[in-house]
Formats: C-alpha cells, structure tokens, sequence
C-alpha cells in the first residue's frame, strides 16, 4: 500500500519529533560504512539508528538491539532481504516460502 496514508499521523501527532536528518555525504556509496557484521550490507548506521529511534518514538515494533532492522523499496524487494538476511549462509538449499492469498511474485 501507499505509505502516504499515514501522512496526517506523521504531521500532526508527531510532527518535529519524527523529523530525520542523514548528511547527503554519507550516501555517497552503494555500500555502507559500517557492513560488517550486520544483515544488511547497505544499511548505514545513522539510517538504522533512526529507525529505531522512530519506532520507539511510535511503539508500533520492537527496536531492541537484537533484532533487525531490513530496508528495501518495495515489500517483494523486504521480503526477500529478509529471507536472505535470516538464512544460514551454508544452507542446503533455498529457504522455502508459503503465502497466503493473495500472494504475488
């Protein structure tokens, strides 16, 4: 879905509060600064920070330490990062995948 249905949400009941700032000279690499060790090899670490420190502000998801944080444009591009991120690297074989209706590829 669109995400700007929650437009209203972020202007008027957070405002200010929600606002993010990342220097543009941090993005400058398809690659994070910090990628080792983490899932996600693009991630920086002041986008995560962020994220975490939104969702704490909002309390609509678990921001510990120990769970991750996988972004992504779209959620076929999210589903299969996290699929990948949550793989054992010496797996066997790809990891399976069941959807409920209505699914898509």
């Amino acid at each position: 879905g669109d995400p700007k249905l929650f437009e209203a949400f972020w202007r008027d009941a957070v405002g200010k509060r929600g606002d993010t700032f990342i220097p543009g000279w941090q993005a400058m690499s398809y690659f994070s600064t910090n990628a080792a060790g983490t899932v996600c090899w693009f991630l920086e670490p002041s986008l995560e920070q962020e994220v975490r420190r939104l969702h704490r502000l909002v309390g609509n998801a678990e921001a510990a330490a120990d769970r991750h944080v996988v972004v992504g444009t779209g959620s076929t591009q999210l589903f299969q990062a996290a699929l990948y991120a949550l793989s054992p690297p010496d797996a066997p074989h790809p990891v399976s995948v069941v959807s409920a209706a209505p699914f898509y590829s």
